[in-house]
């Protein structure tokens, strides 16, 4: 009768565990495709200082006044998925035509991209970035895409390598923003 108890309790344990790492791997499934369109976000973020690979110290307001909005891609030229990330190639050039600035946050200075690699002379790239701006977002991995409009709201974010949807719900976001834009 032991016996049978111990096993009993042993299976419960192990259905236990395999609904709990079956319940966490969903979670990180989710974080890594999930498509997180904000409409009307309340929230206003500060916009990151920081410095170019060069040093260069680099003020949003001051640097890069944009009259749509800014866009940030947290990315490294060492990371496999940002090189397999050509939706993002397609979305650069829409950026520059709705007038949105783009930052290429780099986790450290080994990461910093060729200048063929950024598909724009308008697009630059920052590293050290003030840490109370990146504590503000879950940075769980490279690429990570942020558009804010020229407020400071976050318009549209996606974690992970982009797909043509994301091409299309990303775009989407930067026209309706353009439409409430007065130049």
């Amino acid at each position: 009768m032991n016996r049978k108890l111990f096993e009993m309790i042993i299976i419960i344990m192990l259905l236990f565990v395999i609904t709990i790492n079956i319940f966490m791997l969903v979670q990180i499934w989710l974080l890594m495709n999930t498509n997180a369109l904000i409409s009307e976000s309340k929230t206003t973020y500060i916009l990151p200082d920081g410095f170019t690979p060069e040093k260069t110290k680099i003020l949003w307001n001051e640097a890069l006044p944009s009259p749509s909005g800014w866009v940030v891609r947290y990315a490294s030229k060492n990371c496999i998925y940002c090189k397999m990330d050509f939706e993002w190639e397609r979305l650069v050039p829409k950026f520059e035509q709705y007038n949105y600035r783009t930052i290429v946050l780099l986790p450290d200075e080994r990461s910093q991209f060729d200048e063929e690699m950024i598909f724009s002379e308008n697009v630059q790239q920052m590293i050290y970035a003030r840490m109370d701006w990146i504590k503000q977002f879950r940075f769980i991995g490279t690429p990570t895409v942020l558009i804010f409009d020229n407020k400071g709201h976050m318009l549209w974010y996606k974690s992970g390598i982009l797909k043509n949807a994301d091409y299309e719900s990303a775009e989407k976001a930067i026209l309706k923003n353009t439409k409430n834009v007065k130049f």
